[in-house]
């Protein structure tokens, strides 16, 4: 299971709307948010939470993050649920969806790792 202090492995994943997304594209460049999807029932409310965050691209690019919203599996990341990585690649929070009020939630966190990180 990954946890904070750790690298996120590069991973190669196709998106829920369909693009292939290679984290070496993102790795040193910009932060992530990975939201990590499956089929459980637990699952639901947090597909709410990653639709209304794909809805604020804007706030989440000011962070200097890329959104990264799958239903593969990333070595390590909890399902449902989340990781927050700096652009190095550390990862600052592993978050179980069951604990992810809303889209602000994960905002905040990008917001901060921001101001941490420059």
């Amino acid at each position: 299971m990954l946890e904070p202090r750790a690298r996120v492995p590069h991973f190669v994943v196709r998106t829920t709307d369909g693009r292939a997304i290679d984290y070496r594209t993102i790795w040193q460049q910009q932060s992530l948010l990975l939201i990590c999807l499956d089929d459980s029932t637990e699952s639901r409310p947090f597909v709410g939470i990653a639709d209304a965050l794909a809805q604020r691209g804007p706030d989440i690019e000011a962070a200097g993050a890329a959104l990264v919203v799958t239903r593969d599996v990333v070595s390590g990341a909890p399902r449902p649920g989340a990781v927050i990585a700096d652009r190095w690649g550390d990862i600052y929070a592993v978050i179980d969806a069951t604990t992810v009020k809303d889209a602000d939630d994960l905002i905040e966190w990008l917001r901060f790792l921001q101001r941490k990180c420059t």
